[in-house]
C-alpha cells in the first residue's frame, strides 16, 4: 500500500551532504495535501545546488538576497523561486543551518490524486502521464505548488501542506549521474555530474 510508506522525513535525513540528500531522494514520494485531496508523487530526478563552492547555486560565495534569504535557513525548509517569469521550481534546503544549499526536485511519476494533477495542469497527457510531472516547472503547476504557498516553509513540521516522505529505496547502480540543465553561466561548475536519475524511469 503507498499510504503505508508515508512517513514524513524528518529533520535528520536534510541536515546531511547535499549529494548523499540529492541521491536518496530518488524514490522518496512528494506529498501535497489539498482540500480535494492528497496528490503523491515518486521523486524520479533531482538536482544537487552546493552553495557557496558552487557558482551554478543562487547563494555562490554566500550571495544573500531577500530571494536566497531562504537557502540560510533550517534544512528541510522549502525554496521556491520562479523561472522566466512563468515557472515556479520547488527546492529543499540540505546541510546545517546558514549553509545554503539544497536540492531541485525535477521530475516525479505520479502515484496519487492523478485526477488533480492533471485537472491542474489543464493540458493535454501522453501516454505514461507524459507532460504531467516531467519538469520542475510542470511537477509545482500539477500540484499546486507556489511561492506565496510554500517559499521558507518547513517541510518537517507536522502540519505541512507540502512534505517529503518515505518511498523506495533506490540502489546506487540503478543511479544516473549527469550534467544539470540549464546552467551554462556557471563556469567549469555547470560540467559537474550533479543531476541525479534514477534509471529507466525517464524516456
Amino acid at each position: 500500500m503507498i499510504h503505508d510508506s508515508l512517513k514524513r522525513l524528518e529533520r535528520d535525513f536534510f541536515i546531511r551532504n547535499t549529494k548523499i540528500v540529492a541521491r536518496e531522494l530518488l524514490g522518496k514520494y512528494l506529498v501535497r495535501e489539498t482540500l480535494k485531496g492528497q496528490i503523491i508523487g515518486k521523486i524520479i530526478e533531482v538536482e544537487a545546488y552546493l552553495g557557496p563552492n558552487d557558482k551554478a547555486s543562487h547563494s555562490y560565495n554566500y550571495r544573500k538576497t531577500e530571494r536566497t534569504k531562504m537557502m540560510y535557513m533550517k534544512p528541510g525548509t522549502l525554496y521556491i523561486y520562479l523561472i522566466y517569469g512563468l515557472y515556479y521550481c520547488l527546492n529543499v534546503i540540505t546541510e546545517p543551518e546558514q549553509m545554503p544549499c539544497a536540492v531541485l526536485i525535477r521530475q516525479l511519476f505520479p502515484i496519487d490524486g492523478i485526477e488533480l494533477m492533471i485537472a491542474n495542469r489543464n493540458v493535454k497527457i501522453g501516454k505514461k502521464f507524459k507532460n504531467l510531472t516531467d519538469g520542475p516547472g510542470k511537477l509545482c503547476i500539477a500540484l499546486d505548488i507556489t511561492k506565496d504557498k510554500f517559499n521558507g516553509k518547513d517541510s518537517c513540521l507536522l502540519d505541512s501542506r507540502l512534505y517529503f516522505a518515505q518511498g523506495e529505496k533506490i540502489p546506487k547502480e540503478k543511479i544516473l549521474f549527469n550534467k544539470r540543465i540549464g546552467i551554462d553561466y556557471a563556469e567549469e561548475d555547470k560540467d559537474r555530474p550533479l543531476r541525479f536519475t534514477i534509471k529507466n524511469e525517464i524516456e
